[in-house]
């Protein structure tokens, strides 16, 4: 079995992170700056309460951060993470299922131009994970060994 074929089969849920750093729009920048510090992270997925389980809206980035504080002339930490969050416009936030192959998420990734994709539960709709292009290049890693 060649490297190619082997991404193409393994499913995500193998390489995703299943504890995900969540915040809710209401919290402000300063809030998910404190976030991804204390957590060693470079995104934070935005999410909207429901009955069961957190259904992912948006996500927020250090990048996105970043630019917001670059094109403005006065930023402030304490706006809402509403304001700067990616699909906080009309775009859908893009997940993939935990049965999504590797190099689907890859085909993803590259076609969306992104670096992190919420993992949801195919029935529910519920997020279960996240998979970021660092844990990609830990597929490539793991076949190199075999």
């Amino acid at each position: 079995m060649t490297e190619k074929d082997s991404l193409n089969t393994i499913p995500v849920s193998k390489y995703m992170t299943k504890n995900i750093v969540t915040a809710t729009v209401d919290q402000t920048i300063q809030s998910i700056c404190s976030l991804m510090h204390k957590n060693n992270i470079g995104s934070v997925v935005i999410v909207r309460r429901v009955v069961d389980g957190l259904k992912p809206i948006g996500i927020i980035t250090e990048r996105d951060i970043i630019h917001q504080i670059g094109k403005v002339e006065l930023f402030s930490t304490q706006s809402s993470v509403r304001e700067l969050m990616t699909s906080s416009g009309n775009k859908d936030l893009i997940t993939i299922t935990s049965d999504t192959s590797v190099s689907d998420a890859i085909s993803t990734m590259h076609a969306n131009n992104i670096r992190r994709l919420p993992i949801i539960n195919s029935k529910d709709k519920k997020m279960i994970g996240i998979i970021t292009n660092k844990d990609i290049l830990k597929t490539g890693l793991d076949e190199r060994r075999y």
